[in-house]
C-alpha cells in the first residue's frame, strides 16, 4: 500500500491552494494527501491545484466528504446524492482513488451517530438500494466509494462491511477499514490480532485504511474508549503494516485524526510520520511507489 496523508488540510477554495502548503507535506516524507472538496471549483481551479501537486512531487490520495448516501429525509438525501455525485466528478479529475464519505444512520441529525434501527436488516437493505444509484457515477469515473464506518452506524460490524461489498458488486464499491472504530474492550488490548483477522476476512473489500491511534479511558463501570494522539495509544501500528501487504499495492495507508491539541497541526503530521516510518523501518517494510495508481496497476505498468 501508498502511504498517505489523509487529513492533510487541503481543500476549498482551490485556486488560492499555494505550492507552499504542499511543500511542507512533502517535506515530511509523504508523498501522498487526501483532498476536501470545493464543490464549486472550475475545470481552471482543478487544472491550478493538478499542476502544484505535480510540481510539489505529490500524489493524490482519497478524497472526503461529509455526506452519506442514505438519509430519512429523502428531500436531504437528494441533495447530499448531488453532493457526493459532484464529489466523484471532481475526484476523478484529480485521479483520486476513493471517496470517503459515511456509511450512514437512520438518525435524521447526524450521520454518524447511533440509532436503533442502524442495526437492522431493513436498515442495510435500504442504504444498498441508495448505494446503487451512486455505483455507476463512480465506475464512470474511476474512483471507488468507500464509505467510512462505526460500530454505530448502518454498516457497524465486519461481517455487514462483508455483506454491503459483495452486494453491490462492483469493483468501484469497497470500504474503508479503521480499525480505531471498531475498538472493543476484548479487542483493544489485543489489536493486533483483531487487525489481522479482520483483514484476513475482509481482503480486497477494503479500499482504504485508516491509521490512527486509540486510548482506554479511566472511567469506572463503562468502558470508554477513544481516539489518541498517533504513537501514544494501544494500537499494534506494527501488526497493521505487515496486515496491510495483502491488500492491492495502490490503495493507501492513510493516517488521520492525530488528536494532540498540543501540538500544531504539522508537529501532529510529523510525529504521526516519523511514529509509523519509524516502526516501518525497523521491519524493512518499503511502501509501494507513490506513482502506483490503479489505472498503472491494472495495465500492468508498475
Amino acid at each position: 500500500m501508498r502511504l498517505c496523508l489523509n487529513d492533510a488540510d487541503l481543500g476549498a477554495p482551490y485556486r488560492e491552494m499555494k505550492i507552499e502548503s504542499l511543500k511542507i507535506i512533502y517535506d515530511l516524507g509523504f508523498r501522498l494527501a487526501g483532498m476536501h472538496p470545493d464543490l464549486e471549483a472550475t475545470d481552471d481551479d482543478i487544472k491550478h491545484v493538478k499542476d502544484l501537486f505535480a510540481s510539489a512531487g505529490l500524489e493524490f490520495g482519497p478524497f472526503g466528504i461529509g455526506a452519506s448516501a442514505i438519509h430519512p429525509d429523502r428531500n436531504e438525501e437528494k441533495r447530499q446524492h448531488k453532493t457526493i455525485r459532484r464529489c466523484l466528478e471532481i475526484a476523478g479529475k484529480f485521479g483520486c482513488t476513493s471517496l470517503r464519505y459515511s456509511v450512514g444512520s437512520m438518525d435524521p441529525k447526524n450521520i454518524w451517530i447511533h440509532h436503533p434501527e442502524n442495526h437492522t436488516q431493513k436498515a442495510l437493505d435500504m442504504l444498498l438500494e441508495r448505494t446503487k444509484e451512486l455505483v455507476p457515477v463512480a465506475e464512470d469515473n474511476r474512483v471507488m466509494l468507500c464509505p467510512e464506518t462505526t460500530q454505530w452506524t448502518i454498516v457497524g460490524s465486519i461481517e455487514r462491511m462483508r455483506e454491503f461489498v459483495d452486494r453491490l458488486d462492483s469493483p468501484y464499491a469497497k470500504i474503508i477499514f479503521d480499525p480505531v472504530n471498531h475498538m472493543t474492550y476484548d479487542r483493544v488490548y489485543e489489536s493486533g490480532r483483531f487487525m489481522r483477522c479482520a483483514i484476513g476476512k475482509l481482503g480486497d473489500r477494503i479500499g482504504v485504511l485508516h491509521v490512527k491511534d486509540v486510548m482506554v479511558q479511566d472511567k469506572l463501570l463503562v468502558s470508554h474508549i477513544d481516539e489518541a494522539p498517533m504513537g501514544t495509544g494501544l494500537i499494534d501500528h506494527e501488526a497493521i503494516i505487515r496486515a496491510s501487504t495483502q491488500l492491492e499495492p495502490w490503495k493507501t495507508f492513510s493516517l488521520e485524526h492525530f488528536g494532540d491539541p498540543n501540538l500544531d497541526k504539522v508537529g501532529q503530521w510529523k510525529r504521526a510520520y516519523n511514529h509509523i516510518q519509524g516502526i516501518a523501518n525497523s521491519i524493512g517494510h518499503k511502501w509501494e511507489d507513490p506513482k502506483c495508481t490503479r489505472s498503472r496497476w491494472e495495465k500492468g505498468s508498475m
